[in-house]
């Protein structure tokens, strides 16, 4: 299992024949706030919403454990990558304070879809419900079928909407370009920020370590105070298998090669 249903793991874990193998990984798991709808164009909008997720409460009870809260904008172990700017613990008050300097002191409503193809979504999106109604957001919950969910995504139709992915590429700037480049396919936020896009663009287009590095922490920093995310977590990579199963071997496509595997 690839860290989407935690549930089996802990079954497991008292299991004499089985075992379970965790594996930091690459995969992340947000909610894509679309800045083409407003509130949602508002920084200081997306900064409170990402106050306001639970994310230590949804790793330590929806996830059982399994993975840990985000706070990167790509896989943190991948090369070039900081959690040095992150700060968004959940804090209600500060989500309040915030929402007021972005001119909606008593919130607002909109809508977050979300996958009924992935059975931790509906829990998540409970509980993020549940916290925002303490700084004065009401989010009506829209769920999904897994056909109509990612079309939805694809073609930004929803306000908020969940997505769970991976850049398999270990490369900061594969990575941000990816998601926080305005030209890319796969920026489902709607985001754009013309220096990220540049820092962004720099990066890929050296060879120089130290210069690439420099140009996606500047640019890890302008989308981390923009907030086009709301951040969860990192689910990790979760094995059942046999105890008598060795050899595994971990990709950041998260993808299983059986031919890795062996009897032990």
């Amino acid at each position: 299992r690839t860290g989407r249903r935690p549930r089996p793991p802990v079954v497991l874990a008292g299991s004499a024949d089985a075992t379970v193998t965790s594996i930091e990984a690459s995969q992340m798991l947000w909610i894509e706030l679309n800045t083409a709808f407003a509130p949602l164009d508002n920084i200081k909008v997306r900064q409170a919403l990402n106050y306001a997720m639970p994310k230590d409460e949804v790793v330590a009870t929806i996830l059982q454990g399994f993975g840990k809260k985000m706070t990167t904008f790509m896989p943190d172990f991948y090369p070039g990558a900081t959690a040095e700017f992150y700060d968004y613990d959940y804090d209600i008050e500060k989500a309040k304070a915030l929402l007021a300097e972005g001119g909606v002191p008593d919130g607002f409503s909109t809508v977050l879809a979300y996958n009924a193809g992935d059975p931790i979504e509906e829990p998540i999106a409970i509980m993020y419900q549940t916290a925002l109604k303490k700084i004065g957001v009401n989010i009506e919950l829209k769920k999904l079928p897994a056909g109509t969910f990612f079309d939805s995504l694809v073609k930004r139709t929803e306000p908020m909407i969940f997505n769970l992915d991976a850049p398999f590429t270990p490369d900061p700037g594969f990575s941000l370009n990816l998601y926080f480049h305005s030209g890319s396919f796969l920026d489902f936020s709607n985001y754009k920020n013309e220096e990220a896009d540049k820092l962004i663009k720099q990066s890929l287009s050296t060879l120089v370590e130290e210069d690439r590095f420099a140009a996606t922490k500047a640019a890890q920093k302008i989308i981390n105070d923009e907030a086009p995310w709301t951040l969860i977590a990192n689910p990790g990579f979760h094995l059942a298998h046999g105890k008598d199963i060795g050899g595994i071997v971990y990709y950041t496509s998260n993808r299983l090669n059986f031919q890795d595997y062996k009897r032990v």
